[in-house]
């Protein structure tokens, strides 16, 4: 269902359809805000994933809700339980599930531009539409911030692709193509692409794979030590300790959270897959229909296409539609937006949720189990201020935008089905 277009102005413009925006707008749904939710439902897991790549999360943290539309609630609605890992066939299948019951309204609509004015924001549409709203969220996911290393720049399209580039790999067959990375998306890939008779090699910097049992075969710590290490990675990790860190601490743990994993069931599918750790790429050419890569021990290799399974990096001025103008506002940290504690940038009515926000509020942000958690810290703003206890110097300053629905806001909104 597409909201009718005739409403000029909003509470609250959500930018992404993802597990994210989803979940916020879910939120949103239930205590009764006016708001519009623009993008493609799960556009990202159903166009730029492959098919057959699995969920790394477990089911149980795959949750856009921890109330009546939750993971499990799906597993009853289609009588099957989760007992492993969700292909990311299944993850859009709830996804889009989740939208229909708990925030149904959504704008298909492309967002190209956004411009605050006169303590709000002007959203353009790709239709020449225009919105204005008071407040704006920004939950477009990963694929803004889709990595490539600069050693690959000068190749042509065509001849190398993004892992979020791909989706059906049945072209690649027969092919010899080159995979970057040692992380889940990066081997997992390589796997797929052998399993459709391509000739695959794996090229990675690191000396060795971090491979990590999960599901329900995943180890649980034992002994007093591990026990320790274990609650004290919970504890980082969560977002209320985690933001509380010095800058450098943070930068120093979401560095050493993010590191590249891959999960152990990929070992016996990569079996026949060459993995040549500890080498760079150092130049890559295309030279007769293929591409030339040169490595750093001086040893080539001749593929037909690369696949960079490299990862993502935030970087707030990537993002399509913010302007100049806007940019200059966002105080960053190395790409990634300053926000306060409601997940509000430092320019007024602009919120980041997802990987924009990891900085702030750890790694769960990069993860599908720190969408809840997003979608109830940034709907904080709806609840009326505590009135203070003395009598405040009025001072003339400009007035804060209102929200129609600022009262009355439940405590715990159930969604509806």
């Amino acid at each position: 269902m597409v909201t009718s277009h005739n409403s000029r102005c909003r509470d609250f413009a959500v930018i992404g359809a993802g597990p994210f925006g989803l979940a916020l707008a879910a939120r949103l749904q239930a205590a009764n805000v006016d708001y519009a939710l623009f993008g493609r439902v799960m556009s990202f897991w159903r166009e730029q994933v492959p098919k057959g790549m699995r969920v790394l999360s477990d089911p149980e943290h795959c949750s856009f809700s921890h109330h009546e539309c939750d993971i499990n609630a799906y597993a009853a609605f289609r009588g099957i339980p989760f007992v492993r890992s969700l292909t990311a066939e299944e993850f859009v299948a709830y996804g889009e599930w989740f939208q229909r019951n708990a925030c149904p309204n959504v704008d298909q609509r492309t967002v190209v531009q956004i411009a605050r004015r006169d303590g709000a924001y002007r959203i353009c549409l790709e239709d020449g539409d225009e919105i204005i709203a008071h407040h704006v969220v920004v939950a477009t996911g990963w694929k803004t911030f889709a990595f490539r290393p600069v050693e690959f720049s000068s190749l042509p399209p065509g001849f190398v692709f993004h892992s979020s580039d791909l989706c059906d790999l049945t072209g690649f067959q027969g092919k010899k193509v080159a995979v970057i990375g040692s992380g889940q998306s990066a081997l997992e890939c390589a796997a797929l692409l052998s399993e459709e008779h391509a000739e695959v090699e794996v090229l990675a910097r690191a000396d060795r794979i971090n491979w990590r049992v999960y599901g329900n075969h995943a180890a649980r710590p034992s002994g007093a030590k591990g026990l320790l290490r274990s609650l004290l990675r919970a504890s980082l990790n969560n977002p209320e300790v985690y933001r509380r860190l010095s800058p450098s601490l943070r930068g120093l743990w979401l560095e050493r959270t993010l590191l590249p994993v891959a999960d152990t069931e990929l070992k016996s599918r990569l079996a026949a897959v060459p993995i040549s750790l500890g080498r760079k790429v150092t130049h890559a050419v295309v030279k007769a229909e293929q591409v030339e890569l040169r490595l750093d021990d001086r040893t080539t290799r001749s593929v037909d296409y690369v696949v960079l399974g490299t990862g993502y990096r935030v970087a707030v001025n990537s993002i399509p539609f913010f302007g100049p103008e806007l940019r200059s506002e966002i105080k960053q940290h190395q790409g990634y937006p300053e926000l306060n504690t409601v997940m509000e940038s430092t320019s007024p009515g602009l919120y980041f949720a997802g990987v924009a926000a990891a900085h702030n509020f750890g790694a769960d942000m990069w993860f599908i189990h720190g969408a809840p958690w997003a979608a109830e810290r940034i709907t904080r703003v709806l609840e009326p201020r505590p009135r203070a206890w003395y009598l405040p110097i009025v001072t003339k300053r400009a007035p804060r935008p209102s929200l129609t629905t600022r009262r009355n806001i439940p405590k715990m909104p159930k969604l509806k089905r």
